[in-house]
């Protein structure tokens, strides 16, 4: 059985995640850092075969921060 992946969304929240990795300018994604830790929220099935979407990136970003607040 053969699982169709939408490339175009992100694998975390099934939103358009803007990837343009195939035009002949960069694309942000290649220039993004993305946590191991929401790299590992990623399904097996679909790792490796869409962008995570720079909104799930910057939400991971804010609530990672949250956690970690000084004292």
């Amino acid at each position: 059985m053969t699982i169709n992946i939408e490339t175009s969304n992100c694998p975390l929240c099934q939103q358009k995640n803007c990837c343009d990795v195939d035009s002949p300018q960069q694309c942000w994604c290649t220039l993004e850092k993305v946590p191991k830790a929401l790299i590992q929220q990623v399904p097996d099935k679909a790792k490796g075969k869409s962008c995570i979407c720079q909104a799930c990136i910057k939400k991971f970003n804010l609530t990672e921060k949250d956690n970690f607040t000084a004292l």
